[in-house]
């Protein structure tokens, strides 16, 4: 009689097995289903934007010394969105010798166009003496790049 129940039972838990197996197996297909979206073309830059170009290679001043260049942006670091995060800005040395690179935070920065050469004009409010003494930033701390 008890090998007849364990019969029935086993008999009865296979389909309950082949059906929690179906059930996790379509929950993961439909987890890694994507939509593409059609690329969208541009001819032109949308008003209130720039090129990241206008950006990197610029000086950046400091508002606490009378607009003295501390440093020049060499990246931007840039998140999933597509906001700018920081910059990075690369302090001290001697014609990029000896020159550490430094992050600041993007809203720390103040960003005003000049009309007469077309370019920007990046401020913050420190010192080249603070930025030479800020911790340097690691590039390879983070393993997402």
């Amino acid at each position: 009689m008890k090998m007849i129940k364990s019969a029935v039972m086993g008999t009865l838990m296979v389909p309950a097995f082949v059906l929690a197996a179906g059930t996790a197996s379509a929950q993961e297909n439909t987890a890694t289903t994507t939509t593409t979206v059609e690329a969208t073309y541009l001819t032109t830059a949308p008003t209130g934007t720039f090129y990241a170009d206008a950006l990197t290679g610029n000086n950046v001043q400091s508002t606490v010394e009378d607009d003295e260049n501390i440093g020049t942006i060499n990246d931007l670091i840039i998140d999933e969105d597509g906001q700018i995060q920081a910059v990075i800005i690369g302090v001290g040395g001697f014609l990029g010798m000896g020159e550490k690179d430094v992050a600041i935070e993007w809203d720390s920065l103040e960003l005003t166009h000049n009309q007469d050469n077309d370019n920007y004009e990046i401020r913050v409010n420190a010192s080249q003496e603070a930025l030479e003494e800020a911790d340097e930033f690691d590039r390879d701390a983070n393993t997402n790049n």
